[in-house]
């Protein structure tokens, strides 16, 4: 029997790390080939993994949470056919040579030096220590008369007055420190009285209610769900605010294309018009990877979809391409998908551009932030009748505002104006 490792999975091309969310199977449970063994979630989606050899579970490395790309997460007890658990699981091991000579090229952790202080402080210089006090002086004390008096008439010896003059000149106030009376001794406990004629006892008032305390927050567990889709977010998103982001806003009128829609999504018509301008400004397909703005190909749209599991950005690429109707079709697949945590990974790859509407919430307008590596994120509000100037006066025309964030680093605000001037004059014509 070989033992097999059951290593975190690369779903994606910009997978790095999966969160292990739940095991299918226990620990001693036989997995045949095909069973799914536990479920992984990335940035993207979830996903169920599947054994490809049959053989007996013997160890959960991760039971939930996070794990890079090729680690183990377990390991099965079966006979080592070759296949493993596919290229996606069957990462090389490690090298026990580069451990080694990692874990030797390691310094040894200094203990904590609790005592750094009294090591590090200079010896006391002798010649710096003070001098030794004069010896007492014979005689009484040294004390005002009045002191003196005091302590004559409470019965105090002056021996045993701390004076706090010069030279421990013993004043009054010392003598009455001293002189302070003692703390009586608490009072016997009383005689109970005399046991009173039984009566009716009085009715008991009723004890007032303890306030009720507000809640307490609750901290998700661990393994929850949102919790764990939180936490992708954060990854995923966090470095966004390390980049130079540059907006620009327009509001783009749609009465032409609505009349060549033809039942087709306000969702489609926008992401082909986006990835058709994108296109024609061809500074931001671009991607900034490597600390310089790299060319990424075609344009391919990571599309924001908001599930009761989180956010998922399937990827479209070239979605200008094909007719529109077949786009709409399988954009709808895609995102019902997308809802069930279930997305095919052909469109989990990586994406030049973002598109992400809230217009179906009620917002006019918004920006999105920008996921990295990408160079632009277009934001779409809500589709309605607003005022517009026309010739002679004010009319009405159906309008979207739209909004267009871009990596300032891979382009300038001129390229984000120029995308979205190219954008609308594409919606006021045709699809």
């Amino acid at each position: 029997m070989t033992r097999l490792a059951i290593r975190m999975p690369k779903m994606s091309m910009t997978m790095t790390e999966g969160e292990v969310s739940e095991w299918m199977v226990e620990v001693g449970a036989e997995v045949a080939e095909g069973d799914v063994v536990c479920e992984v979630m990335t940035d993207k989606v979830d996903m169920e993994v599947e054994s490809t050899v049959s053989g007996r579970l013997v160890e959960i490395v991760v039971a939930s949470g996070v794990a890079n790309v090729g680690d183990p997460i377990g390991w099965v007890e079966g006979e080592d056919t070759g296949g493993g658990f596919g290229d996606l699981l069957m990462a090389p091991e490690p090298d026990a040579a580069a451990v080694e000579t990692t874990t030797e090229d390691v310094p040894a952790t200094e203990a904590p030096r609790t005592v750094l202080e009294t090591e590090d402080a200079p010896a006391p210089d002798p010649a710096a220590a003070p001098a030794a006090p004069d010896p007492a002086p014979s005689g009484p004390p040294a004390a005002v008369p009045r002191a003196r008096g005091l302590a004559a008439e409470r019965g105090i010896d002056l021996a045993d007055v701390v004076g706090s003059g010069p030279d421990g000149l013993i004043r009054v106030a010392d003598v009455e420190a001293l002189a302070q009376p003692v703390a009586a001794p608490p009072a016997p406990p009383a005689a109970a009285p005399p046991a009173a004629p039984p009566t009716a006892a009085p009715a008991t008032p009723a004890t007032p209610a303890t306030p009720a305390r507000a809640a307490q927050p609750q901290a998700r567990p661990a393994g929850d769900r949102k919790t764990a889709i939180r936490g992708a977010v954060a990854r995923k998103m966090t470095p966004s605010a390390a980049i130079p982001q540059f907006t620009v806003w327009r509001t783009i009128e749609l009465d032409a294309v609505d009349g060549l829609r033809q039942g087709v999504s306000w969702t489609t018509v926008l992401l082909r018009a986006y990835a058709a301008a994108l296109r024609e400004v061809p500074d931001l397909l671009c991607r900034w990877e490597d600390d310089r703005a790299t060319e990424s190909g075609p344009p391919s749209i990571a599309l924001a979809v908001a599930t009761d599991r989180g956010l998922l950005v399937p990827t479209f690429l070239e979605p200008d391409l094909g007719s529109a109707a077949d786009l709409d079709a399988e954009i709808r697949t895609v995102v019902r998908s997308a809802h069930a945590g279930k997305l095919d990974p052909a469109y989990m790859g990586v994406a030049n551009g973002s598109l992400s509407n809230l217009g179906g919430l009620g917002v006019d307008r918004f920006q999105a932030l920008l996921t990295p590596p990408q160079a632009s994120v277009l934001s779409l509000g809500s589709i309605r009748q607003r005022p517009v100037a026309v010739p002679g006066g004010v009319g009405l025309a159906l309008t979207v505002e739209a909004g267009l964030t871009v990596d300032h680093r891979v382009a300038d605000g001129a390229h984000a104006a120029e995308l979205l001037q190219r954008l609308a004059a594409r919606l006021s014509g045709a699809l």
